[in-house]
């Protein structure tokens, strides 16, 4: 009985033919035409949202936060861009709306990045670094130079005499002694501004001049007298960029005159 089962087993085995299930090359090819459509489009959707961001971001530096939100409204408007372009989303499953959506977001974001940066845009201010007042005894002919960096001990930014001394025994406001402020400013466009004031941070600036032996570095002369109604010599650095970016250092401290 039991070479009898194995016997008609092994006939049924003989007899099961593997057959595959039709395969409807109109349907696959139309719906490989349609994802790839879809793709393009959803690409092309992405990229004018990303002009779009970038394009309020030119109008205002206020508006830089709201532009980047706009992908999440282009992401949320897919369902209702592919009907209005005649394209079935009926048969779209969880893969092709993923793939849609990563499509999306990253040309907005490509397109986004591209656009709000140099050279195409430019949103970032100057830099003003490396200050330093270069101060001249004229009748001793001593040069001495006082940095502003920062202190580690203090936790904060100050002036340090480059070679030691005490800060309050280097500038004298009288006729014999001569002040050079200089400072690197830079910009990764074009700078157009950069100007000095005195005193107060709301006075009256003046322009600096550009060193013509090293590059990027500006000076501003001012004579020992002209500090005298001064408590301290406290000055401000303004720098403007062509696309209107600008930036003003301001010390934390002044340097104070010998008393």
């Amino acid at each position: 009985m039991a070479k009898k089962r194995k016997k008609d087993k092994a006939k049924k085995e003989e007899e099961y033919e593997f057959r595959p299930p039709e395969f409807d090359e109109k349907e696959f090819i139309e719906k490989e035409l349609r994802d790839t459509k879809t793709v393009l489009i959803t690409v092309g959707y992405g990229a004018l949202f990303g002009v779009i961001a970038t394009t309020l971001a030119h109008i205002s530096n206020n508006l830089i936060g709201l532009s980047f939100l706009l992908v999440f409204a282009g992401l949320y408007s897919l369902k209702y861009f592919y009907p209005f372009l005649k394209i079935r989303t009926e048969d779209f499953q969880k893969k092709n709306w993923a793939g849609n959506v990563a499509w999306f977001f990253l040309t907005f974001l490509a397109v986004w990045i591209l656009t709000f940066n140099f050279p195409i845009s430019d949103h970032a201010n100057p830099k003003v670094e490396n200050v330093a007042v270069w101060v001249t005894n004229e009748s001793t002919g001593n040069i001495t130079a006082i940095d502003y960096k920062y202190i580690p001990s203090q936790g904060s930014y100050g002036w340090v005499p480059r070679h030691g001394g005490e800060l309050n025994s280097l500038i004298a406001a009288n006729e014999s002694f001569t002040v050079n402020i200089t400072a690197r400013v830079t910009d990764n466009g074009v700078l157009t501004i950069a100007e000095i004031c005195i005193g107060n941070v709301e006075g009256i600036y003046s322009d600096m001049v550009e060193d013509a032996d090293v590059v990027n570095r500006f000076d501003h002369v001012v004579g020992g007298e002209d500090l005298a109604a001064l408590p301290e010599l406290k000055f401000f650095i303004h720098a403007v960029d062509d696309h209107g970016n600008d930036i003003t250092f301001v010390p934390v401290t002044g340097i104070p005159f010998v008393s």
